[in-house]
């Protein structure tokens, strides 16, 4: 069962919208700074409109859940749920890490590990590494946080040879030569890379209630630094 969905991601710089599902799909991201409020219900009713849909017509509503800004995320998710409870919609969070490493789902071999960074601001990134198996990303490590300079132990310590994410371009001279793996990508997140998930969930029946969706916040879990890899090894 497909569905006319809405998808919504606002955790980095980018705010953006997609619109699946209806004649055309849609897709519309602005570069707002501090005011992703004061935009996105303006791209929300554009998206709509270009896509020959209506809110009255969707069948569920996606948000990106995070890793990312706090506050970024606390619009998605907010808005995401206003919309529920008023459309009387299902929600589908999609973790952002996630839908960066599903981009590549078609290019990689089973069995392959990819490690997916993006900026966490404050000179810190979120990661994640997952394992491509049976059509699907499995998480081998959990969203976390760390320095730009230890994303290559991390992606060493867990037999990762792909990597992806913005914390790449962004991070690129202190990440340093990251041969022999393979850069798939330095993209930001957005709303069209959160669409192939969400349609994947809501035809799984992969929803939650408007008042069971909250982000997914990261910050408060540090990740092990390489020293404390290291010990954790030798014991």
């Amino acid at each position: 069962m497909t569905g006319a969905l809405l998808c919504l991601e606002s955790s980095g710089n980018l705010c953006s919208v997609a619109v699946s599902g209806f004649d055309r799909e849609t897709y519309l991201q602005s570069e707002p700074g501090q005011k992703h409020t004061e935009v996105i219900l303006g791209m929300i009713r554009s998206g709509l409109a270009a896509s020959g849909g209506s809110r009255e017509r969707l069948k569920g509503i996606a948000f990106g859940s995070g890793p990312g800004a706090f506050t970024g995320l606390r619009v998605a998710c907010g808005l995401a749920q206003g919309l529920g409870w008023a459309l009387n919609l299902p929600l589908i969070p999609v973790n952002t890490l996630l839908a960066l490493a599903y981009v590549h789902h078609e290019t990689l071999e089973e069995g392959a590990r990819l490690l997916a960074a993006i900026d966490a601001r404050m000179h810190e990134c979120y990661c994640a590494v997952f394992r491509y198996e049976n059509k699907e990303f499995k998480e081998v490590t959990a969203p976390a946080l760390c320095k730009p300079s230890e994303l290559l132990a991390i992606a060493d310590d867990n037999g990762t040879d792909f990597l992806c994410g913005n914390a790449f371009r962004i991070y690129a001279d202190e990440i340093g030569n990251h041969a022999p793996k393979k850069l798939l990508s330095t993209d930001d997140v957005n709303a069209q890379m959160i669409v192939p998930l969400a349609q994947k969930y809501f035809e799984e029946n992969k929803t939650v209630d408007a008042a069971e969706a909250s982000p997914l916040y990261v910050r408060d879990h540090v990740a092990l630094t390489i020293e404390e890899r290291k010990a954790e090894k030798s014991r």
